[in-house]
C-alpha cells in the first residue's frame, strides 16, 4: 500500500512540474531592435520593463500569463491600465499590435 501512495505522488509530481514547465520557453529578455526597449519575463511571472538596456524599478507588479498562444502582460495594481497582450509568432519572436503598430520582439 505504501508502494502504491508513493507511485500515486511521484506521478503527481510530475504532472505539476509538466504544467508548469510550459511557461518556461518564455522566461527570458525579448527585445524589440527598433525601439531599444525590452521585456523581461521572470519565472515567477512578473515582468520587467527595460529601455537601452535599463531596467525600470517600478514594474514589480507586472504579472505575466500565457493565454490562446499570447502572452498577456497585466499590473494588477492599476486598475485603469489596458493589457498588454504579446501575440506568440514563433519560439524566438513575439509582437505586439497597438494603436494600427505592430512591433517585434526577438527573444535574446
Amino acid at each position: 500500500m505504501k508502494k502504491f501512495v508513493a507511485m500515486i505522488m511521484v506521478a503527481a509530481m510530475c504532472c505539476f512540474m509538466l504544467t508548469s514547465c510550459g511557461d518556461s520557453k518564455y522566461v527570458g529578455t525579448w527585445k524589440c531592435e527598433g525601439l531599444g526597449m525590452s521585456i523581461i519575463l521572470e519565472k515567477d511571472h512578473t515582468a520587467k520593463l527595460a529601455y537601452e538596456d535599463e531596467v525600470s524599478d517600478d514594474d514589480d507588479s507586472v504579472k505575466w500569463e500565457v493565454k490562446d498562444k499570447k502572452i498577456i502582460l497585466t499590473n494588477p495594481d492599476n486598475e485603469e491600465s489596458d493589457n498588454l497582450e504579446f501575440t506568440i509568432v514563433d519560439k524566438e519572436t513575439i509582437s505586439l499590435s497597438k494603436g494600427g503598430m505592430s512591433l517585434e520582439f526577438k527573444k535574446q
